[in-house]
This record gives C-alpha cells, sequence and structure tokens, in this order.
C-alpha cells in the first residue's frame, strides 16, 4: 500500500496480510468472500497465482454465523470446481486422513484426482510407524499429481521469528533423518518446484482452450478499440469529418444505403420490446403506404341525406335540371375531407425522421456526447422548418383543387360518359310503362293541336364531354309536364353521388402521388442538400470545437482498459507460446 516500487520484509507482508484480513473480516475469526489480493515480485520466485482458501470448519467461533460450515464450503467450491484450476488438498498429518474435509471436498469436485495434489502437514507430530509412511507415499489416498508432506513453523517459530531459510533446513534434515527413501518429494521446496512442474503440464493440457480464449478477447478488445476509434489531436479536422459522416449517413439512410438498429413492441398490448434493424428511407416509405394508402384512399365521402342537399343549393326557383353549381359546391365540401389526413402525413412523416436523426446521430457521434446534442438539435430544427412549410404547401394545393372544379378533366369525362350508359339502362320496365301512357297522352294532345307534339329527345353517345353531359341531362330529361317528382329526385341523386364520387376519387388519386413528393422534396431534399452547410456554419467555431469534440469519460476509460488489455493478452500469448515449445520452468529473471 505503499507504493509499486517499494521493497518489503518477509514481516512486512504478514503485518500488510493480517492487517487487511482485519479491516474485511474483523479481529474475531470473522470471514469475508471477498479477496485479499497481494501482488509480490522477486527474481527467487515463481510466477505462480495461489489462492489462500479459508480453512473448513464445523464450529462457529468468535464473529463467525452459525452457518459459517456452508459458507465456507462455498465459498472454496465457488473456485475449486473451475476445469482450470489445480487443488491443493491440505490436511493436518497428525489427523486421520479419512476425516479430511479437504480430500472429501476435492474428491466431490475432481473425483478421478487428475487435478489435485494432497499436502500433509505436521508432519513431524505424526506418529512415525508403517500408517504414516504409507501415507507419505501415498498409497492411502488415490491422487494423481501425489501427496507431499511439509513441515511448517510452529507457534513458537511464530512468536519467535525464525526465518524461512531456517525452518526449510530443518524441514530437510526431519525428513531426512525419518523418511529418508522418501525426502528427495518432500519438502516445501519440493511442493513448490512439483507446482511448478504441474502448472506447466495443466498448461499444456488446457494450451489450444487458453490460446482460443486469449484469441477470443483479443478480437474483442480489438473490436472495442475500432469502434471507440483511435485518440484525435486536431479537433477541427475531426468536426469536419464528424459533421460530413452524419450528414452522409442521414442521406445514405433515406436512399436504404445505411441502417441502425430501432426497439419496437411485437405487439400493442405487450411492454417488451424487441430491435430490429431498419433505415430512414424504409420507415418513410411505411409512413407513406399507411398515411396515403391506408388513411387517404379510405378517405370516406360523406352523402349523407343528398337530396336535401341538392334542393338547398337550388334556390327558390327549382330548376329543370341539377345545375353545375350544386355539384360544385357538393364537391366542395367533399374535398375538405382531405385537409385532416394530408396535415397527419406530414406529421408523421415529420416524426419519422426525427426519429431516424436520434438514431442515426446515437451510433455516428457516440463518441462526442456535447457535438451529438447540438447536430441532433440543429437537424430537428431544419426538418420542422421544412415541415411547415410542406404542411402551407399542400394547404395551398388543396385550396387550388377547391378553386376550380375541373368538369373537363379528361378523366372525369371518361368516367360521366359511363355514368350515362349506365342511368340510360336503370328502369327499363318502368319506362317502357310509362312511355305507353305518354304515347296514349300525345295522340290526345295531337287531336287537339294540328301542329303540335312534344319535342324528340335523343341519347347522344361519344367521348366529348359535350356529348357525354347531354346524354346525361336527356335521361333526366322526360320533358312531358307530367315526371313523377319523386322518381326525377332520386334519379337526380343517384346521378350526383356517381358523378361526385369520380370527381372525388381523382382528386384523392392526385393526392395520394403528391404527399410522398412534398415529402421527399421538402423534408428529405431540402434538408439532405443543405445540413451540412448549416451545421459547419453554426458549429465550426474556434471557441465551440473543443469543448464539442471533448469524449465522454466512459469512452476514454473503455479505450484506455481495452488497450491495457491487449498488452496483457500480447503477454499471455507469447507465455502460452512458450509453454507450447517445451520451456520446463516458469521462474523469471
Amino acid at each position: 500500500s505503499n507504493g509499486i516500487n517499494a521493497e518489503y520484509g518477509v514481516e512486512e507482508i504478514q503485518q500488510e496480510i493480517l492487517d487487511d484480513t482485519d479491516r474485511l473480516c474483523g479481529v474475531n475469526k470473522g470471514v469475508s468472500e471477498e479477496a485479499i489480493t497481494l501482488k509480490l515480485y522477486s527474481t527467487t520466485i515463481p510466477s505462480l497465482t495461489l489462492v489462500d482458501l479459508p480453512g473448513l470448519t464445523k464450529i462457529p467461533v468468535g464473529d463467525q454465523p452459525s452457518d459459517i460450515d456452508q459458507k465456507i464450503e462455498r465459498l472454496v467450491r465457488s473456485y475449486i470446481v473451475k476445469e482450470n484450476s489445480i487443488i491443493l488438498a491440505v490436511s493436518a498429518g497428525n489427523v486421520d486422513i479419512a476425516n479430511s474435509e479437504s480430500i472429501r471436498l476435492a474428491r466431490e469436485v475432481d473425483p478421478k484426482g487428475s487435478r489435485t495434489i494432497a499436502v500433509i502437514t505436521k508432519c513431524d507430530l505424526m506418529e512415525q510407524n508403517k500408517e504414516a509412511f504409507a501415507l507419505l507415499e501415498g498409497t492411502s489416498v488415490d491422487v494423481k499429481l501425489g501427496l507431499i508432506g511439509v513441515i511448517n513453523r510452529n507457534s513458537s517459530m511464530l512468536e519467535e521469528k525464525t526465518p524461512i531459510d531456517q525452518v526449510l533446513e530443518k524441514e530437510e534434515n526431519f525428513f531426512l533423518d525419518h523418511y529418508p527413501t522418501l525426502s528427495d518429494r518432500m519438502g516445501t521446496v519440493f511442493l513448490t518446484e512439483q507446482l511448478c512442474d504441474i502448472l506447466i503440464l495443466h498448461l499444456k493440457r488446457c494450451l489450444p482452450i487458453l490460446s482460443g480464449k486469449i484469441h477470443d478477447l483479443q478480437r474483442h478488445h480489438q473490436q472495442i478499440l475500432k469502434k471507440l476509434g483511435e485518440e484525435q489531436t486536431d479537433n477541427n479536422q475531426v468536426m469536419i469529418v464528424m459533421l460530413s459522416k452524419f450528414t452522409d449517413n442521414f442521406a445514405k439512410s433515406i436512399d436504404g444505403q445505411y441502417s441502425y438498429e430501432k426497439r419496437i413492441k411485437s405487439d400493442p398490448t405487450e411492454t417488451k420490446y424487441k430491435v430490429v434493424t431498419t433505415s430512414a428511407g424504409a420507415e418513410l416509405f411505411a409512413v407513406f403506404q399507411k398515411q396515403c394508402n391506408e388513411k387517404i384512399l379510405k378517405t370516406p365521402i360523406h352523402l349523407k341525406d343528398l337530396k336535401s342537399a341538392i334542393k338547398g343549393t337550388a334556390g327558390v326557383q327549382p330548376a329543370l335540371f341539377v345545375p353545375d353549381v350544386v355539384f360544385q359546391t357538393l364537391i366542395v365540401k367533399q374535398l375538405k375531407l382531405f385537409d385532416a389526413p394530408s396535415k397527419k402525413a406530414i406529421e408523421k412523416s415529420h416524426e419519422c425522421l426525427v426519429d431516424a436523426v436520434d438514431s442515426i446521430a446515437s451510433k455516428t457521434l457516440h463518441r462526442y456526447p456535447r457535438l451529438k446534442l447540438e447536430v441532433v438539435g440543429i437537424t430537428k430544427a431544419c426538418l420542422k422548418k421544412e415541415m411547415e412549410s410542406a404542411q402551407h404547401f399542400l394547404e395551398e394545393y388543396l385550396e387550388i383543387e377547391k378553386s376550380y372544379i375541373n368538369t373537363n378533366h379528361p378523366e372525369f369525362v371518361e368516367r360521366y360518359a359511363v355514368a350515362a350508359d349506365l342511368f340510360s339502362g336503370i328502369n327499363e320496365e318502368e319506362e317502357k310503362k310509362e312511355e305507353q301512357i305518354r304515347q296514349a297522352k300525345k295522340q290526345a294532345v295531337a287531336s287537339q293541336f294540328k301542329f303540335g307534339g312534344p319535342p324528340v329527345v335523343t341519347i347522344h353517345d361519344g367521348p366529348s364531354a359535350s356529348s357525354s353531359k347531354k346524354s346525361l341531362v336527356n335521361v333526366l330529361a322526360k320533358y312531358d309536364g307530367e315526371m313523377n317528382n319523386e322518381v326525377r329526385e332520386e334519379q337526380e341523386a343517384k346521378l350526383m353521388e356517381t358523378l361526385l364520387m369520380q370527381y372525388f376519387c381523382i382528386t384523392r388519386g392526385h393526392l395520394v402521388d403528391m404527399i410522398p413528393k412534398t415529402v421527399m422534396r421538402f423534408l428529405v431534399r431540402r434538408v439532405t442538400d443543405n445540413l451540412n452547410g448549416i451545421l459547419i456554419k453554426d458549429l465550426y467555431q474556434s471557441d465551440k470545437v473543443a469543448e464539442l469534440i471533448r469524449e465522454s469519460d466512459s469512452i476514454v476509460k473503455r479505450r484506455r482498459a481495452s488497450a491495457k488489455m491487449l498488452k496483457v493478452l500480447v503477454e499471455a500469448e507469447k507465455l502460452v507460446a512458450g509453454i507450447a515449445l517445451g520451456r520446463e520452468s516458469i521462474y523469471e529473471a
């Protein structure tokens, strides 16, 4: 804790461990799951990572909870269950090995014993008999990595602070005196060497997996660095590049060449969202489909009580035929039905593009939060301005449609002729009966007037507007002075309904074509053509650039962490390569 480059003695290291233990666990034998990490650097120690786990216990003491045995076992299991770990099952020599909790737990997670090494402590307290020899020889406990006996410092040595060198010398002499045939594979020194060799062999077995994980992590952090980008030094150049990149991506997204992710609800009734990949062009097309094809094309014409409306526009003197002014008055009322959905279509298109701006800016300018905020604000202001222009344009267009009802429109003339043919065949049976009555009346009138007689009415066929109108007039003109008013009103209403519907549909078709073109002209082309220049004009100022290009703290930290991890992975790759080449020691100078 006093500095990375400081030098420490064994006593200072021991005291540091004790201080940290007291800080985490208290001073009365408490236990904590938080690890104490201690790194030792020396030219005389192997490069090993040791995890010193708490001893398995049954009876709580001090400040330990009543379930201390379960907590410690869960903690120990969380480490030894990993397949790439080597287990040191430590047991006291003066306790029956059959009751060893460490051996039991090791066998549960490593039943084959392929990664377990047994360590017997307090060998100097063992009875010197055949059982003890068999135990140290390894015939009593089946572990593939062997069994090693050691003698640690006792309490008196700790109090007297006996040096490690003297303890190791005493340990070596003990095994030479009491177990001479086993002494070459007993003791702390041999345990250290054995652990290094086991680690090398274990690494070789795990080498393909380790190498694969190292490469995967390298690719992962390389992708992170690529996504975050390198640290920039020229803020002015970065500003120009990022603004151009955003405007280009926005334009490309409208053309379907740049995509982004969007969260949508799969079902409006559900609260869960799903992420889909889309583009501004695809979203805008969906708006056109819904607002034009589903909303405007399905706008119903209101023809309720049409006969009353015709009478209301006829004036004081009833006309023999329905005048044009009646048709014009009624169709203008119907065209007003397009005002609201047209405005709605522009608003929905604007909302779609605003959402696209947010998504594209988040993806393109995520490194620079202040710049992103300014760019989004300016772009949305441009879109709002052009939305108002587009709405005004459509309002004027609809007013133009209402200002002049072109009954001579080619499409309307063609449909007019069709309507004439339709109505000429209405009520043929009734016409025959009425014709008989009219003929009788004609004879009666002819007998009174020498040169009398009604004019002959003829229905003319032809594609021209005048002939089509005459044919419709002749259908309704039953000029005999005795026409049934109710039948006439019914025929006029049906004719007017057909004509209104025909003209309404023609105008509706033109509007459906006009709305996407208006959106593309105002909200898309005007914005994309001028946006980059507007952004540079508003943001490329010397007093703003440095602040706008400042990266978020989280991105800076992530870049540094990934760069540091890549260096570590390079060293790990070298170490694995050295092991693969058959290096036999992991001692480092």
